[in-house]
């Protein structure tokens, strides 16, 4: 569980915080408040995965051409997940 940022709490679940985006909101399940992600740290966290799927669509290869597409994927996931940080928002 990730700390919500209005109680300082364990309460947003990881799912919920690995599909989040700056238009969707996360509440916490210990407090009620809802939390979100900025656009600027969700961009950058996103980049590379961006990258790396982009990069796909040039390769000739179709191994390199899964290798990238899974790996950007993962790090679409990853990435945000453990490196965007949760704001306060009023619900």
């Amino acid at each position: 569980m990730f700390r919500c940022p209005h109680c300082d709490k364990p309460g947003i679940k990881p799912l919920r915080k690995v599909i989040l985006s700056p238009g969707l909101l996360a509440g916490c399940t210990v407090c009620g408040e809802f939390s979100s992600v900025r656009y600027p740290s969700w961009l950058i966290a996103m980049l590379p995965g961006s990258v790396l799927m982009l990069a796909a669509l040039f390769v000739e290869s179709e191994t390199w051409e899964w290798g990238l597409n899974i790996s950007g994927f993962l790090l679409m996931i990853v990435l945000p997940l453990l490196f965007t940080p949760l704001h306060k928002e009023n619900g």
